[in-house]
């Protein structure tokens, strides 16, 4: 799997070295990434996503567990109310099976519909988010198994090239990021762990994101963990998520490549893992050039 990822990663820097036309870049949150911006005002952004797994011998393609991913169609959009102050992010996020025959293969087995509220504020060094979301996964064509839950975070976000020179020694770039504290306020059905055990309690989570060259390169590492409210340590983790990712941006569009693996962390069970290749283009009534994905919203497994 890794070799199929290092082969991929050399053919897609090979092309992007020959085209001026080349590549994109990604994230996660509600402007996630993005210690500043407007705080009043209404704006109106988003991107849309088409996204294929090239390798996948685990990730599966319902809430259920069942099938396996092959395509993932998304939609995402901020809605700012009164600029970053009060924002509402929508997410309609669809998966296929590759598992199903001919162009069926193509169509929707899972469709996950995210909405939430949030409101950002300078804090230090950085940024304090702070929202309230609602997700609720169903399966398309077979089975059973919603999953659905309400969620409250915060998510502190840094940007070294806003306090240092960073931005400088990298060519105009950035080391920038963020974490993460959730709580599954209302949680009748959203898993622990990857077998589809246990109740989701607490969601632990950071991403780091190294970008260079006016931000056309990125290599991005992001982790999430969640505990179980059933266990015996609500606070001890059992999940995690792990993702590295390569990402090329060249606005509107953007281009990731990533590595996910999601284990169970304190018992045995299924491990899911693939390998994605994700083409985005972004829109924003108000700039010329759209934020880059993870500054808007992070982009969900399966």
């Amino acid at each position: 799997m890794r070799r199929t990822l290092a082969t991929l990663t050399a053919v897609v820097v090979f092309f992007a070295g020959r085209s001026a036309m080349a590549l994109d870049k990604q994230g996660s949150g509600a402007h996630g990434g993005a210690v500043s911006g407007a705080d009043s005002g209404f704006g109106f952004s988003g991107a849309f996503s088409l996204g294929v797994a090239l390798d996948n011998p685990s990730y599966a393609a319902r809430p259920d567990n069942s099938g396996l991913t092959l395509m993932r169609y998304a939609v995402h959009a901020d809605i700012d109310l009164v600029g970053r102050r009060l924002s509402i992010p929508l997410d309609i996020n669809i998966f296929s099976d590759r598992l199903r025959k001919g162009v069926n293969k193509l169509g929707p087995t899972e469709f996950d519909a995210i909405a939430g509220i949030t409101t950002t504020w300078p804090l230090g060094p950085g940024a304090l988010e702070l929202g309230v979301r609602v997700e609720h996964d169903s399966p398309v064509d077979q089975g059973s198994g919603n999953q659905r839950y309400v969620d409250v975070r915060a998510r502190w976000l840094f940007s070294l090239a806003s306090v240092t020179d960073a931005g400088r020694h990298l060519k105009d770039g950035d080391v920038s990021g963020w974490v993460t504290l959730g709580w599954f306020a209302y949680n009748p059905s959203y898993f622990a762990r990857p077998d589809n055990t246990g109740n989701a309690l607490l969601r632990y989570s950071g991403h780091a994101e190294l970008s260079i060259f006016s931000d056309v390169l990125s290599f991005a590492f992001d982790g999430t963990m969640f505990t179980d409210r059933e266990a015996k340590r609500v606070l001890q983790p059992t999940e995690l998520d792990f993702t590295e990712e390569l990402i090329f941006r060249k606005s509107p569009w953007e281009l990731h490549i990533a590595y996910e693996q999601d284990h169970p962390l304190d018992r045995g069970g299924l491990v899911q893992s693939f390998v994605y290749a994700l083409v985005v283009w972004g829109f924003d009534l108000h700039r010329a050039e759209p934020l880059p994905l993870e500054m808007r919203n992070h982009i969900p497994s399966p």
